[in-house]
């Protein structure tokens, strides 16, 4: 497959406002917060970023609006080399936003508020600029949109991978279809409601995906194939703000597929470049580059083996 891009994404764009607080508030608290900034945010689009960072070519298929903060997402997106020939501009829209509230410990809680709908029409533009993709991340909010995606993409040999949030997934039957869609999923643990997560990730190789990977915060990761399964723990490092990580870890982890390294080293290189980037508020703070994650790793198996 003659590829022109490594990576595009599908995804929402959004504007996240973080706020550092000194403990999450409860129900009918009050607590004050400062304002840290405001960055631009996103699941695909924070892929695609940290994905351009660790050196490979990328593109974004996203909606924005015609405010301040639309013109931030274009701009943050072209200082990290993405391509934002199908970003489109809703003229009157406001751009979506997410509220961050960081603690002290860098955990977070997140309010969502969408503003800019829309839909992603597959002209023969826009099918050509998908299937010059060796993989495309899409999310999976709307499975009419993926099944779209996935049967073009998939048409031109590339590969299909999304991140399936508890929100997400819904019931069983929307799983199973999200699950035959996509080559490469990711899923946080609490998405599954197991105690078992590496069985259930085997179960979930078995409805269509070739590749499941399984961030645990503190507790690590896994991936697993139909042939074999890896854990990997978390590494140690300073917690600034988690918001974002496992975007990092997502593109991370494709990065290495895209370069036909072995299951067990695209998860330590996906845990390493999230371990990096929770050093920095926003999800964009610090996305490291090809060359740090391999310092880091080269560092902490010193550290290990002496």
């Amino acid at each position: 497959m003659s590829a022109r891009f490594d990576l595009i994404a599908v995804d929402k764009s959004w504007v996240d406002i973080v706020l550092r607080l000194p403990t999450l508030p409860g129900y009918d608290q009050k607590v004050q917060a400062e304002l840290v900034g405001r960055y631009p945010g996103g699941m695909g689009g924070n892929v695609v970023c940290a994905a351009s960072q660790l050196g490979v070519r990328t593109g974004l298929v996203s909606w924005i609006g015609d405010d301040e903060d639309g013109q931030r997402v274009r701009e943050d997106l072209q200082r990290f080399g993405v391509d934002t020939t199908h970003v489109r501009v809703n003229p009157g829209a406001s751009t979506n936003f997410t509220v961050v509230l960081v603690a002290p410990s860098g955990e977070k809680a997140l309010v969502i508020v969408p503003t800019t709908f829309d839909v992603l029409h597959l002209d023969a533009p826009m099918a050509a600029y998908l299937s010059s993709a060796r993989i495309v991340y899409c999310a999976a909010y709307d499975l009419d949109q993926l099944a779209q995606v996935a049967r073009v993409v998939r048409a031109a040999g590339g590969l299909v991978a999304t991140d399936l949030e508890p929100v997400t997934v819904g019931d069983g039957e929307t799983l199973a279809r999200a699950l035959r869609l996509v080559d490469i999923v990711f899923l946080n643990v609490e998405a599954l409601h197991t105690d078992d997560p590496a069985q259930s990730a085997r179960e979930l190789c078995t409805q269509g995906p070739h590749v499941v990977a399984v961030t645990m915060g503190a507790r690590g990761s896994l991936a697993c194939t139909a042939e074999e399964l890896v854990y990997r723990p978390a590494f140690s490092v300073p917690v600034v703000d988690t918001t974002g990580a496992g975007d990092c870890f997502a593109a991370a982890f494709l990065v290495a597929h895209l370069r036909g390294w072995l299951l067990s080293e695209a998860l330590d290189y996906a845990q390493a470049a999230a371990a990096l980037s929770l050093q920095a508020y926003g999800p964009r703070g610090h996305l490291p580059t090809d060359a740090e994650v391999r310092s880091f790793l080269s560092a902490q198996r010193e550290r290990r083996w002496g």
